[in-house]
């Protein structure tokens, strides 16, 4: 072949060449392109959320449910948990550990309870409709006054509805949705506590569930006094002080001796015959906290540093212990005094009342507000005592005149009322006072303002009402496991849907 033949297929060779490799450029850049567009398309189906309202999450027996549903239900358990420092919000719950044997993170362990609540509705909510159960018209009000709210809520605060409703209710749900959710749930609760309270249970079922949960049921009183030593959080400025754990240790050390020496001080004058009392009084301002002749049942105070000393069956009225809880930031010890253990027979008592608040709540009140306050109380008594001067007429008048928000819709009633209840104390004494007789009424100064008062009743003591708690507890468990009883619960491909 001559030199200019071999040139041209030279030149033939390289063109095909370069023809295969722009094909191959084709090709890869075409393939690229797809790929690009691809995860484009699935970030825009991500954020439409059509994947979370279209792919099941979890089949209840047939009903199917998406993860924009079981979003819903995760949402509010996260935020109740989290509310109750459970876990550190500000890092992802699939991160965190539940602390349990399990070493379960705390993301799988509110998606499992988010199905097991969802579930839990869904049966309820078949059984009412099965038997043709409705809302009673209190729980109608509440979920008319939810609805409302997702009507109007958003006003002033968000752009509109939608955003408020992916805001407070999870990114994926809708108006339309949500109201269907609600009503279940509303259903389910109204009907499961409409079944409990129809139960109506023996004095030997009482009895013999007491008998079975001593433990956890008796009465513990005992006087406790804490010292603390903690490094300070702020300087005497009240700036924050930044320091290393070692040097927390450090410093903590010779606090440590010093509270520990005060705790073992009291200990020996209390077993040398001092009263709590008088150790109350001599180390007020040394003291962390005290309480004398604490009321508590026996769980709660199993949960104490000291919980299987005040438990232990040996124990009799005087017995002592200094007990030490290192919770990392600080150390406490604990002086405990153990007076007694019994059924705690104290009856509780139940009232209404009409707050008339003094001022505007956000400062101490003036006389001259207490004074107005009052005679509105005298005013509104005087009103009931011209009627019909009953129980239900007084009720009436708190629904329309109270000022606390958390009775007035229920007519003023507070009930369950005892020694250890958590209301300041000149209502707590008016309520408890042994001579109070029923439809006994009164004026009541506290910090809020003035309280019209009306004795409604004495009710069961202390160890019934814990009884009464725990029946119910086990006949709602025992509610749902009839109503799910041979049910399926599987869980889909949309539950990994699910958001942090």
């Amino acid at each position: 072949m001559s030199a200019s033949s071999e040139k041209k297929a030279e030149r033939g060779d390289k063109r095909r060449q370069e023809e295969q490799n722009d094909r191959r450029s084709v090709v890869l850049y075409t393939v690229i392109g797809v790929l690009v567009l691809a995860a484009a398309l699935v970030l825009m189906v991500w954020k439409s959320g059509l994947l979370q309202r279209s792919l099941t999450a979890l089949d209840v027996n047939g009903t199917k449910y998406t993860a924009a549903d079981l979003q819903y239900y995760y949402s509010s358990i996260y935020n109740s948990y989290a509310s109750s420092y459970y876990f550190d919000p500000s890092v992802s719950v699939k991160r965190q550990t539940t602390g349990l044997e399990s070493g379960q993170s705390w993301y799988d362990f509110l998606v499992d309870q988010a199905v097991e609540t969802l579930t839990t509705n869904t049966a309820l909510a078949a059984k009412a409709n099965a038997e043709g159960f409705t809302l009673t018209e209190e729980s109608q009000a509440q979920l008319d006054s939810f609805l409302a709210q997702l009507n109007t809520g958003w006003i002033g605060q968000y752009p509109n509805q939608d955003s408020f409703i992916k805001a407070n209710f999870g990114p994926y749900m809708t108006y339309d949705r949500l109201t269907e959710l609600a009503q279940q749930e509303y259903l389910a609760s109204d009907y499961a506590a409409a079944h409990v309270e129809a139960i109506d249970h023996s004095n030997a079922d009482y009895e013999a569930y007491y008998q079975e949960h001593a433990g956890e049921l008796d009465t513990i009183i005992y006087t406790q006094f804490n010292f603390r030593a903690s490094v300070p959080a702020t300087d005497a400025e009240g700036n924050p002080v930044e320091l290393t754990d070692e040097e927390k240790a450090a410093q903590l050390e010779p606090l440590k001796t010093e509270q520990k020496a005060l705790a073992e001080e009291v200990k020996a004058k209390l077993e040398g015959g001092a009263t709590p009392e008088e150790i109350a009084e001599e180390y007020e301002d040394k003291l962390y906290s005290a309480a004398i002749s604490r009321r508590s049942t026996g769980a709660n105070a199993a949960a104490s540093s000291y919980g299987e000393w005040l438990l232990d069956s040996a124990r009799k009225a005087g017995d002592i212990t200094l007990a030490e809880n290192d919770t990392g930031s600080s150390v406490n010890y604990y002086v405990a005094v153990f007076e007694d253990r019994l059924r705690d027979e104290e009856n509780s008592h139940s009232v209404r009342h009409i707050l008339l608040r003094a001022g505007s709540g956000n400062e101490t009140p003036t006389q001259e507000q207490y004074d107005e306050a009052e005679q509105k109380a005298q005013d509104i008594l005087d009103q009931w005592k011209a009627g019909e001067a009953t129980e239900d007429s007084f009720a009436a008048l708190a629904s329309s005149n109270s000022e606390d928000t958390g009775s007035k819709s229920n007519g003023g009633l507070i009930d369950q009322i005892v020694s250890t209840s958590n209301y300041v104390e000149p209502f707590l004494d008016w309520s408890l006072d042994p001579a109070r007789q029923e439809g006994d009424t009164g004026l009541v100064k506290t910090d809020y303002g003035w309280h019209v008062m009306y004795y409604s009743s004495t009710d069961d003591p202390v160890w019934r009402l814990t009884v009464t708690d725990g029946l119910a507890r086990e006949d709602y468990d025992k509610l749902i496991a009839d109503s799910t009883e041979g049910w399926s619960v599987t869980r889909g491909s949309g539950l990994g849907l699910i958001e942090a």
